[in-house]
């Protein structure tokens, strides 16, 4: 049993020294590092690193709540978006405002606010001094000695209040109080094309306010209706075809209000929604508004609290109604509802989050459910659109207080995204290119202060920086057709009614979303990534990344991989035969387009390139290490390392070497009593009896010492008591 144990523990250290030994060797990766030689002659064209980015988090000041939806726009006028998030400071009074601007808090930012402020919304960006001097527009309700004022500021870029602008309303304005907000309730949008932005906002005493830039009623307003008006926000849309935008307040009873911007009321305003239960139904979204049939006449669909979806046309002459019993009911603040045309048909679809899924709703004559998704409970927010896997076909996020569903537009789940939402609140995600690399990512903030990024890797500045869709909460519009909404042309500084502003033949949406262009400068056949292809061919031709040079991540650049190899750019393995392109470019023996060399032995050494790959050995070397044996014996012969010279190497420790127990005694390298007879390789071999033969044992073994010890004791057991009879016999003389 004893020597079983030594057996055992000497092979395990052996083995340990030899994996170790290859693992060194092989740069501790157990790759193979010694014959990956420097590409840098061969791969010239790779200039810079692309990072392939992941998902992540970034975590603000755990002692705030962040309640409030972010805010996402370029305020230092560099084509590049920042995002404004405010959190609220708990016990104490006041709001700390953050500006992040590549992932991390900018410079002289937060703003903290010590102010009594009980409701906060960011509004957007405004231009003061003629457009050269941006501001962040921030609306909050205090309460004053039981008066309540709403007040407008205004933060510049390094995160100081201009005291030159600001003005302020007696009164509360929707929604006040506010527990939470997952949409803003007011507009600040430039309706009247005059250059400067406009407000639209409704108090709690049913009041639709105008005011101008500065804070000045517009003429003929505010205007009061005659209904209550608890949580829906204002919309502002061309309703009457007269390229201007009209104003429209609905009720909590379904009286739909629409009102010219000098405010007159449009004729045959209001209109009433004929509800299925006029005692206790009522609305608390934001009304949908497009032309969802396409006839010509814009229509509002507004989902109610009885779990009806009702439809209306906003023209009354054509006197168009919908009705249609919904899954559930729909309260402010938890859902809300969009619009956007999911399936590239032409036609707006409507998409109604309710609290477990989401419904989605064609119109014709009818409103028929296109697809139903459901999956648990606590949805909340509103959903998020947008392209995020390049197929040119758009998704759908929403949320829950556990997932986050990536729906493709037919409601197949391509993507369920368990804790990625830590904490329950009712902002909603948006879709922008956060960290301003040109790909878009999802991003949503919890209410723990953790703004949470999952990366897309698709091209694309800010296809969804609005929870409702735009500004004005309707639709986003893309006037010159070109691919890019107008709200993304004004930060990027193209023309919307252009649709190639730097006329390079390629239109300013490809330009941004798909080919990573400068849309204003004519750019098609650059090479952005130094890496021998134009932007253009990447992007049609080869389907790589233009901002990559190396699109497989494979150490060879794409135009190499192109002119040079004829191996493909987009995969690391061309001919899938295990071996990467960058190995076999390295062999002449080798072809990283023919899978078949995989299987071969060049160097006849009993080891295909394949494995050779693997053990790390060379494969046009029948003996990498030198030591006079072929690399595949040494492996699965020998027992010996191909990358050290260790022919004479005793791997179970029984003084015989590896090669003479397989060469000349036929033993076994890997146990060093090779027939369990009790006696090692190694002693047998002396003793001239067989190592393969558990009955031939040695027959010579000294006994020497067995007879010494015979010998020895009857002398030292005798010896004491002839002693002790001699000292007697002298002691009686």
């Amino acid at each position: 049993m004893q020597k079983n144990y030594q057996r055992f523990f000497t092979l395990f250290f052996v083995i340990l020294i030899y994996f170790a030994s290859f693992n060194e060797w092989n740069g501790g990766t157990g790759g193979v590092q010694i014959y990956n030689e420097d590409l840098s002659s061969k791969n010239s064209d790779v200039s810079f690193i692309y990072i392939d980015d992941q998902d992540r988090l970034i975590v603000l000041p755990q002692e705030y709540s962040y309640g409030v939806q972010p805010f996402v726009l370029d305020i230092d006028d560099d084509s590049l978006l920042e995002t404004v998030i405010v959190a609220d400071m708990g016990g104490i009074q006041g709001k700390v405002i953050y500006l992040i601007k590549d992932e991390s808090v900018a410079s002289g930012w937060p703003l903290k606010l010590y102010w009594d402020m009980n409701y906060v919304e960011i509004l957007g960006r405004m231009d003061i001094n003629n457009g050269t001097d941006p501001r962040i527009i921030i609306r909050y309700t205090k309460d004053l000695l039981d008066n309540v004022t709403t007040s407008f500021i205004a933060i510049d870029a390094g995160g100081n209040i201009d005291i030159s602008w600001g003005f302020e309303l007696i009164g509360a304005f929707i929604p006040y109080p506010a527990p939470l907000s997952h949409t803003t309730h007011t507009i600040f949008s430039d309706l009247n094309n005059d250059g400067n932005k406009e407000f639209v906002l409704i108090d709690i005493n049913e009041t639709v306010y105008y005011l101008d830039h500065l804070g000045n009623k517009m003429t003929n307003w505010p205007i009061k209706v005659n209904d209550t008006i608890s949580y829906i926000p204002p919309v502002a849309v061309d309703i009457t075809n007269d390229g201007e935008k009209e104003i429209i307040a609905t009720t909590d009873k379904g009286f739909i209000n629409a009102w010219f911007l000098n405010g007159s009321i449009v004729e045959g305003f209001p209109l009433k929604i004929n509800v299925t239960y006029p005692t206790e139904e009522e609305f608390r979204e934001m009304p949908m508004i497009s032309d969802f049939n396409l006839d010509g006449d814009v229509d509002l669909f507004i989902a109610s609290t009885s779990s009806y979806m009702y439809g209306i046309t906003l023209n009354p002459d054509n006197n168009k109604t919908w009705a249609k019993e919904i899954p559930q009911s729909v309260y402010y603040p938890s859902t809300q509802g969009i619009t956007y045309d999911i399936d590239n048909d032409g036609h707006q679809e409507i998409l109604q989050l309710l609290t477990n899924g989401l419904a989605v709703y064609n119109v014709t004559e009818s409103l028929n459910l296109e697809f139903y998704f459901s999956a648990g409970s606590n949805f909340i927010g509103a959903p998020a659109i947008a392209d995020i896997d390049r197929d040119n076909e758009v998704e759908i996020i929403i949320l829950n207080t556990i997932y986050a569903y990536i729906l493709e537009h037919d409601g197949e789940v391509l993507e369920q995204i368990q804790n990625w939402i830590t904490t329950s609140n009712i902002v909603a995600p948006l879709i922008y290119d956060i960290d301003r690399d040109k790909e878009i990512e999802i991003v949503h903030l919890s209410l723990g202060g953790v703004i949470l990024i999952k990366e897309t890797n698709d091209f694309g500045l800010a296809p969804w920086i609005y929870p409702l869709g735009s500004p004005t909460h309707t639709s986003n519009t893309d006037l010159d057709e070109d691919g890019l909404l107008d709200f993304e042309e004004y930060i990027i500084g193209t023309d919307m009614n252009n649709s190639d502003s730097d006329g390079d033949t390629v239109l300013d949406g490809l330009e941004v979303n798909q080919y990573v262009l400068n849309p204003q400068i004519p750019d098609i056949d650059w090479d952005s990534d130094s890496d021998g292809l134009t932007n253009i061919d990447e992007i049609d031709t080869y389907l790589t990344n233009p901002l990559n040079p190396d699109s497989d991540f494979d150490t060879l650049s794409d135009g190499d991989e192109i002119y040079v190899y004829f191996t493909s750019p987009v995969s690391s393995d061309s001919d899938e035969d295990g071996m990467p392109d960058n190995y076999e470019i390295l062999f002449d023996s080798h072809d990283p387009n023919d899978p078949t060399d995989a299987q071969e032995d060049p160097d006849n050494d009993n080891l295909v390139n394949l494995d050779e790959r693997a053990m790390g050995t060379h494969p046009e070397n029948p003996d990498t290490d030198g030591d006079s044996l072929l690399d595949g014996d040494e492996i699965n012969r020998y027992y010996t390392n191909p990358l050290q010279p260790d022919a004479d190497f005793d791997m179970d420790g029984d003084g015989l070497t590896n090669v003479e127990e397989v060469d000349i005694y036929g033993t076994n390298p890997c146990d060093p009593d090779s027939d369990h007879d009790g006696y090692t390789d190694k002693e047998e071999i002396d003793a001239k009896s067989d190592p393969l033969d558990p009955t031939s044992i040695p027959r010579e073994r000294s006994y020497n010492w067995m007879y010494s010890f015979i010998a020895i004791v009857p002398v030292a057991i005798l010896t004491p008591i002839y002693v002790r009879r001699l000292s007697s016999r002298r002691l009686l003389k």
